[in-house]
């Protein structure tokens, strides 16, 4: 505001990026579980150090795509759960407290980080798969991966099960949600299928988007309370 609407008295007016806030939303909220699914399409086999060693420009990559995941996976989520909770306020509720803690498990752990170092270092296989298998020895270690494990499967079921109650989406949308990342465990536990897990993750990717489509046709109103109005500029 310039010096004559100052010296007028002018009310001035804040800001509202409501729009803003929605189509950064919507950009976010699909691409964490597409990079965790690229993830896991790359991610080196067991033994890590073989693996890591035979490949390590996997595990750079797997570094990268942890870096767009650590950054956009909580906000992305944070952005669903605003949008399902006017719908089902209780459900989200459960939702959020299961399944943001189980986001910040997945990557709180630095596996990935301590495995490249060790190569970068110069370590032998048998030296990296010796420092992996103390690393999941730690407390802190074992934590984060119950966490992870338990709440990321039950609380994408329950994030499914909100979308059908507050009938978001469509009932095919939420269910495909559901089942997203028990489809994911059956891959990696059952059938150690990497393209089955890239279904998995890509899935829930696409249901995120879904949802993110439902953000941007959100009216502002809807989404959030409008900014306060200015105080009067003083004369």
């Amino acid at each position: 505001m310039n010096a004559v609407d100052t010296a007028a008295g002018v009310t001035p007016r804040r800001a509202d990026l409501r729009t803003f806030d929605r189509v950064v939303a919507a950009a976010l909220m699909p691409v964490g579980p597409a990079a965790v699914a690229v993830i896991r399409f790359v991610i080196p086999f067991e033994p890590v150090g073989e693996s890591v060693t035979a490949d390590p420009d996997a595990q750079r990559l797997v570094m990268a795509l942890g870096v767009a995941a650590t950054f956009t996976m909580v906000p992305g989520l944070y952005a669903a759960l605003r949008l399902l909770r006017r719908g089902s306020p209780r459900l989200t509720a459960w939702t959020a407290a299961i399944l943001v803690p189980a986001y910040l498990a997945m990557l709180a752990g630095g596996m990935d980080a301590a495995t490249m170092a060790a190569y970068d270092a110069g370590f032998t296989p048998a030296e990296m798969d010796r420092l992996n298998m103390a690393m999941w020895m730690l407390p802190s270690t074992m934590v984060f991966g119950v966490v992870f494990v338990i709440g990321h499967i039950v609380g994408t079921v329950l994030l499914g099960v909100t979308m059908i109650v507050s009938r978001t989406t469509s009932i095919l949308v939420g269910v495909a949600m559901a089942i997203s990342q028990p489809l994911h465990f059956v891959a990696l536990v059952v059938f150690q299928s990497r393209m089955l897990d890239l279904i998995a993750w890509g899935t829930t990717s696409v249901c995120m988007g879904v949802l993110a489509w439902h953000v941007l046709r959100t009216p502002n109103d809807e989404w959030d309370l409008p900014p306060l109005p200015a105080r009067p500029a003083r004369r």
